[in-house]
């Protein structure tokens, strides 16, 4: 249980991480606006590219700020998360404000938070965090199971593998697909696990993570 201080601390780092998010969602819908407006998908490339991945880093900062809810360790991994994900934004930004069609000072009500949750000091105390994952039962024993595979059966050979730039071995191929590793994205009526919702996407994560 942090203390109380550290406690409001961290919830005032997670509603500004949420703002920060706002103004990010707000700065890649304006920009997104713009390209529409004055080119397209297929002329403007580089920038629907940076587009994509800011507009996915923000959702992806919107379920951190949710999971970071969980307690003072999210809440920290949470906040790196953002602090990062605005970072990464500015770079794409700067010096193509004209083709976005938005101001680079938009972001910098946010700058407060990045400082602190990019600070090299703080993202090394995150190195040692061990935040539960706060996984439903399923998705728990398919972390349990693909994990189990990962230390038994693919460290003892990954780095030989790395090193020489083999292929990788028949006997991981065999036991992921025993497993059901390979059937995790394919559609259930074709033999797959997929059922077609959200899940099973998550389910790849989790196992594609261990």
């Amino acid at each position: 249980m942090p203390a109380p201080d550290l406690a409001e601390d961290l919830a005032q780092d997670l509603a500004d991480a949420a703002g920060a998010l706002d103004l990010a969602a707000g700065l890649v819908d304006q920009a997104l606006g713009h390209l529409a407006a004055t080119g397209s998908a297929d002329d403007d490339q580089v920038v629907a590219y940076d587009l994509a991945h800011a507009a996915a880093a923000v959702e992806c900062g919107r379920a951190m700020v949710e999971y970071g809810a969980h307690g003072p360790d999210e809440a920290r991994l949470a906040c790196a998360f953002v602090a990062d994900a605005v970072a990464e934004l500015g770079a794409r930004l700067i010096g193509r404000e004209a083709a976005w069609g938005v101001d680079a000072a938009a972001l910098a009500e946010a700058a407060p938070l990045v400082e602190r949750h990019r600070d090299p000091a703080v993202l090394a105390e995150l190195a040692g965090a061990d935040a539960p994952l706060h996984l439903d039962a399923d998705f728990d024993l398919v972390r349990e199971t693909f994990g189990r595979f990962a230390d038994d059966k693919i460290a003892p050979v990954a780095e030989e593998i790395h090193r020489r730039n083999d292929d990788i071995p028949e006997s991981v191929i065999a036991g992921l697909a025993e497993l059901g590793g390979f059937g995790l994205s394919v559609p259930e009526e074709y033999g797959g696990f997929a059922a077609g919702g959200e899940s099973d996407y998550l389910g790849m994560v989790v196992a594609t993570e261990e």
